[in-house]
């Protein structure tokens, strides 16, 4: 794919394959000058998480080229991960430290700014105590980094003020996730695209957000073997234009349209009985629910007609291995957790979960806003333990070789709103 312009043709030359099928690999490169080495690294541009090869000549990057062996992307890359990289040899981008003195910002050097940071930071351990520090994280740090700032944060200063950006971007898929699942972690692969026979996309421009994942859908959708596709979104995006039922609905009526498919499936038998007896609770309180939102009225609520709505619960309801999918026009909406455990509940329904080709993916706007919350460098404790249970606080504990009291875990953690708060107040 060297030397395509892939601003203008953003999913480059298609690779089909069947259901079952190996996603084929095509390597994406953009250069500028011979490399004279490269360097292994991932792209965290959008929360697909590509993995990556830096082209490094002179201490400068001159090029990228996406990994072949990487089972996310298997090569491809997106054109921020093929063309961002050029802004980091702007004039204009920081090399040296700012500390601010007399009110003005000047250049010191590592040393200096890291000799600052520890000196007021024992300074303030001393005199006020853990409770005195707060850290709020960009979503451009690696796994590795979340991990360490986290242990550091939690074990090493004791402090419970500790969140990232997720927090204002996509709390609403962690929440989803804990009521549904009762755990901060995806149930599903991206690999399941690979089988699955229907895609189910709400809020989701997956064309736009996640261009190489789109790539992976499209191979699917213009290959053998085809897997319906329905969309929900208000535009008729270039996800919307593959669809074999786009859902034009009104902003903010998602949770009334979702209710409508469900009922669907229920009235039609098309949910899984056993699965549900056998795996879930509270399924008659949603069905009293359900039997509220015929199609009818969801229509006069979402804008969209009743039949297309009955069309897309057919789809969704007679597929054997159903992929859901859902991001900001869920998160950012109206009624958003409960839009979100929703989407959640039809693949519960479906007993499609936990299966190839079944799954759920509350996506992210960045790999690292699902970092952050897997690390424990937000409201959760790492690995995706709860600071409520004294069984996961104690074996933290003991991996990192504190008492359990000094983690913090007496009141839940502090968001982010509470730790600008906390800031205005003193």
């Amino acid at each position: 794919m060297r030397g395509e312009d892939r601003s203008a043709d953003v999913w480059g030359t298609r690779t089909t394959f069947p259901a079952g099928g190996e996603w084929p690999v095509r390597v994406d490169e953009h250069v500028v000058e011979v490399p004279e080495r490269w360097v292994q690294s991932a792209c965290v541009l959008c929360s697909n998480g590509c993995g990556l090869d830096i082209g490094v000549r002179d201490g400068r990057i001159v090029g990228v080229r996406g990994r072949a062996e990487d089972r996310v992307n298997r090569g491809r890359l997106g054109p921020k991960g093929l063309y961002g990289w050029q802004a980091n040899n702007s004039p204009e981008r920081l090399t040296h430290p700012l500390v601010r003195r007399g009110g003005e910002l000047r250049e010191a050097s590592w040393g200096e700014a890291m000799e600052l940071i520890v000196a007021r930071s024992r300074d303030l351990l001393e005199t006020m105590g853990p409770l005195a520090f707060g850290f709020y994280t960009s979503g451009q740090l690696f796994a590795e980094e979340y991990y360490a700032q986290a242990k550091v944060v939690r074990a090493g200063l004791g402090t419970p003020h500790l969140d990232g950006n997720t927090r204002l971007c996509t709390a609403t898929a962690e929440w989803a996730l804990i009521e549904s699942f009762g755990c901060d972690g995806n149930p599903g692969s991206y690999t399941d695209i690979d089988v699955c026979d229907t895609l189910f996309l709400v809020g989701h421009n997956v064309a736009e957000t996640q261009t190489v994942l789109w790539m992976r859908m499209l191979d699917r959708l213009h290959g053998a073997d085809r897997p319906k596709l329905v969309v929900v979104d208000p535009r008729r995006t270039p996800s919307a234009r593959e669809a074999d039922v786009w859902l034009p609905i009104r902003s903010g009526t998602n949770v009334a349209l979702l209710n409508a498919i469900q009922h669907e499936l229920v009235v039609n038998g098309w949910i899984d009985r056993a699965f549900l007896d056998d795996r879930t609770v509270g399924f008659a309180a949603l069905e009293r629910t359900l039997s509220q939102y015929p199609p009818e009225r969801a229509a006069e609520i979402c804008g969209v007609p009743a039949e297309a709505i009955r069309e897309a619960a057919s789809v969704i309801g007679t597929g054997e291995r159903l992929v859901s999918t859902c991001l900001q026009g869920v998160y950012q909406s109206n009624q958003a957790t409960a839009a979100a455990v929703q989407l959640n509940n039809v693949n519960l329904l479906r007993g499609m979960i936990g299966k190839p080709g079944c799954a759920v993916f509350q996506m992210n706007g960045q790999p690292t806003a699902e970092n952050t919350r897997e690390t424990g460098a937000n409201g959760a404790l790492p690995g995706f333990r709860n600071f409520e249970n004294d069984a996961h606080v104690d074996e933290l504990a003991a991996l990192w070789n504190v008492a359990p009291l000094t983690i913090p875990h007496w009141a839940p953690p502090t968001h982010a709103m509470q730790i600008f708060r906390f800031a205005e107040e003193g």
